[in-house]
């Protein structure tokens, strides 16, 4: 049977991630994986009362991530998977902003960690991270362009945050396993030579995996 690779997304919210993925289940015939965002019940809870919810969105996403890549497990006996956003970003990133910014207290970060951590090694490792980069400002206009977003109101200070954890657990990945993509010099939306050159970079790296 021909090798199945299993690719994920990441970067700072407004980054691309959710467009990258699409596009590569699209041109490479993979199995894509997106995130349930709309199941998350606390999602607007939280963002009105996000010491009060945070664990409890967080957790939620935790369980659904880890959920889905057990599936994963299963679905690489057969096919190649894109998955939208890596599950490292939703603990390295997301809660452990929650933590800094006081919404989720000490104890709950604790069990939080723990779940992760009880899970991780029955989880299987991305063959590659499509790490997608942009500034602040660009990553701050996307999210408040968004249409009917409960995110589209979040200040540069959070987003600061995020981009700063995420820049911080990306150097911990080894280099061959991660493709850094200058998301804000691309338009992949609209622009077929974009999304062109970004389908070549994805195919060269995954050469040196064969």
């Amino acid at each position: 049977m021909a090798k199945t690779f299993y690719l994920t997304t990441a970067g700072t919210m407004g980054s691309g991630k959710t467009t990258v993925a699409n596009l590569i289940a699209k041109h490479l015939k993979f199995h894509l994986l997106l995130e349930q965002f709309g199941k998350n019940q606390f999602l607007p809870r939280f963002y009105k009362n996000m010491p009060r919810w945070a664990f409890h969105s967080q957790t939620f996403y935790l369980m659904e991530k880890i959920t889905q890549m057990l599936e994963t497990n299963k679905l690489l006996k057969k096919t190649s998977i894109v998955q939208d956003t890596v599950i490292y970003q939703d603990v390295m990133s997301y809660a452990k902003a929650q933590f800094i910014l006081g919404n989720m207290d000490e104890a709950e970060f604790t069990l939080y960690t723990k779940i992760y951590a009880s899970f991780v090694n029955r989880l299987p490792k991305p063959d590659l991270i499509i790490y997608l980069k942009a500034p602040l400002e660009i990553l701050l206009a996307r999210v408040k362009q968004r249409p009917q977003s409960v995110e589209k109101n979040q200040k540069v200070s959070y987003l600061k945050i995020l981009d700063t954890l995420n820049q911080e657990w990306i150097k911990r990945q080894p280099k061959e396993k991660v493709l850094f993509i200058d998301a804000f010099k691309y338009n992949f939306v609209v622009d077929g030579k974009h999304i062109n050159h970004l389908i070549d970079k994805i195919k060269e790296k995954l050469k040196t995996f064969k």
